[in-house]
């Protein structure tokens, strides 16, 4: 994606200093401007919400969450450690009320507790699908968005952006499921365990193997010291 967007920049900007050179400078600055303008707006909604989720974290509401939520993750993602699950009840919860940005935090610690070795699990398979899928009750950010733009109904979009959202997430959650069949699951849960084991098992053999080297040494300094005493007597 970066050489793509590198590429498609390079070409725009050769093409709009060939057609009109003494425009280029003006639209750089009005395009810049737009993206200040957008960001500074959007900074006021995004506090608003990181804020909530800051005081529902500190009232263990987060866990709560989670645990009225258990019963779809566990059909999701199978038999997970709790600090995972809530990390991943605030990032449904964030994507539910449309902050991505905000969801993205909880779902890299989602994602970092999920996964210990090489090989992606079904668990951080469907994490990933459901968070780039989005569910979206509430849509705040391309409603807030849509009103700076002055929309004169900024919420209309609330039920095609939920059941498209939600058919997204359907649909890659059963290919998930066709990537990661059922019986495999116990399997790839432990590989991850096995792949993260594995440095720790060969570190503890090479110690074994440098304690087998040490203690041979030391029986052969010792039978060494025996001959030469029972010389000497």
């Amino acid at each position: 994606m970066n050489i793509v967007w590198t590429v498609a920049t390079a070409v725009s900007l050769a093409v709009l200093l060939f057609v009109a050179p003494d425009k280029s400078l003006s639209v750089f600055i009005d395009g810049a401007e737009t993206a200040v303008g957008f960001g500074v707006k959007l900074i006021a909604v995004y506090c608003v919400w990181l804020g909530i989720f800051e005081i529902a974290d500190r009232c263990n509401a987060v866990q709560k969450l989670a645990k009225l939520l258990a019963p779809i993750n566990r059909l999701l993602y199978g038999k997970i450690e709790a600090e995972a699950a809530n990390y991943i009840a605030l990032n449904e919860a964030s994507n539910l009320l449309g902050v991505g940005n905000a969801a993205t935090p909880s779902a890299i610690e989602a994602i970092r507790r999920l996964e210990h070795g090489e090989t992606l699990s079904r668990a951080g398979a469907v994490l990933f699908v459901v968070n780039a899928s989005g569910v979206q009750l509430v849509p705040t950010t391309v409603i807030g968005l849509r009103a700076q733009a002055g929309s004169a109904s900024p919420s209309d979009i609330l039920l095609p952006t939920f059941i498209s959202t939600v058919l997204t997430a359907v649909v890659g959650i059963a290919l998930v499921c066709l990537a990661y069949p059922k019986r495999n699951e116990k399997t790839d849960t432990y590989r991850q365990s096995d792949d993260g084991n594995a440095h720790s098992a060969g570190k503890i053999t090479a110690e074994n193997g440098c304690l087998a080297s040490e203690n041979g040494v030391v029986k052969t300094a010792s039978k060494s010291m025996e001959k030469t005493n029972v010389g000497a007597g």
